[in-house]
């Protein structure tokens, strides 16, 4: 844009704008509104959580009184947390070798705000990168895009959920408020606390994009609150209402165990289901169209009963 070329309207046309260029009535800002960072849009699938808690780094500065609390060493104990919620669910389903694989591929990473980790601007974002081969050096796509983003979209739905129901609790995962895997489900949606974070997207690597810049962006939750739908949270309703969390929520609770062998899964439900706005494939209309279930070849992160 040329700023000189441009002119006052109420004003009479000059060829010489150089009695105006002291006194332009221009007012310039500039603002950032890139929504992924760079380690996201490396990664293969990511999860982005909206943090209330203001005391967490004294909590995890407790926790693990070692580290420290600087920004790496918490992004580091968030990690630890997310690792062991990754081997709970994926234990009983991979070998050793791939569930290892797994967790080595995950990562966290705090957004910061003015160079400082503020707790309410700043967000966790959980990242899946490329899988490395037990005993290799190099990376590779070990499982196919459409596994690693359900495992995304499963842990987005373990953090959004907030029900009465006692079987939907059962599922409920924070990394800042309720992240031991191995505790009992809580008895009532007020034993959630206000402070415990939720969703605000999941992302993936676009299909076919060799140079893994392009992402996808998933709707697992509702960003808006209208209708008196609350914002980045998947309700009691939800898991009647909306088939990808219908759908999510029975991936997460199903007995079955599956093949431990990996197959090549060319899609899935869940997948299928996060790429419609929520608004849209909450629509009764648009229920009787969804795709039917391919979810048998995927791999699930079931939480033991």
């Amino acid at each position: 844009m040329d700023l000189m070329s441009s002119r006052n309207r109420l004003m009479p046309r000059m060829e010489d704008l150089g009695p105006q260029k002291a006194g332009l009535p221009l007012t310039l800002s500039l603002r950032v509104l890139q929504q992924s960072t760079h380690r996201e849009k490396l990664s293969v699938a990511a999860v982005t959580i909206r943090i209330y808690y203001s005391k967490m780094v004294t909590m995890l500065r407790a926790d693990t009184p070692d580290i420290g609390d600087g920004h790496a060493a918490t992004e580091a104990k968030l990690l630890r947390r997310f690792r062991e919620l990754g081997f709970y669910c994926l234990g009983p389903r991979l070998p050793l070798d791939l569930l290892q694989s797994v967790l080595d591929s995950m990562d966290v990473e705090i957004t910061l705000f003015k160079g400082v980790i503020n707790w309410t601007p700043s967000r966790i974002i959980l990242l899946f990168n490329r899988q490395m081969k037990p005993g290799e050096s190099t990376y590779t796509d070990l499982f196919p895009l459409e596994q690693v983003t359900l495992w995304a979209l499963q842990i987005a739905l373990m953090i959004a959920i907030r029900s009465n129901t006692p079987e939907h609790l059962l599922i409920h995962f924070c990394p800042l408020t309720r992240y031991e895997t191995t505790s009992s489900g809580l008895s009532s949606l007020q034993d959630i606390p206000e402070e415990a974070c939720t969703i605000i997207r999941v992302t993936a690597r676009a299909p076919g994009d060799s140079s893994n810049t392009d992402r996808t962006p998933f709707s697992p939750v509702g960003q808006s609150m209208a209708r008196g739908s609350p914002m980045g949270i998947v309700t009691g309703l939800d898991i009647i209402n909306d088939p990808l969390a219908a759908t999510l929520f029975k991936s997460l609770t199903s007995r079955s165990q599956g093949s431990l062998m990996h197959e090549q899964a060319s899609g899935g439900t869940a997948v299928a289901l996060a790429d419609i706005p929520k608004n849209v494939r909450c629509h009764k209309d648009s229920k009787k169209n969804m795709t039917p279930s391919q979810d048998a070849s995927l791999y699930a992160l079931p939480i033991r009963k």
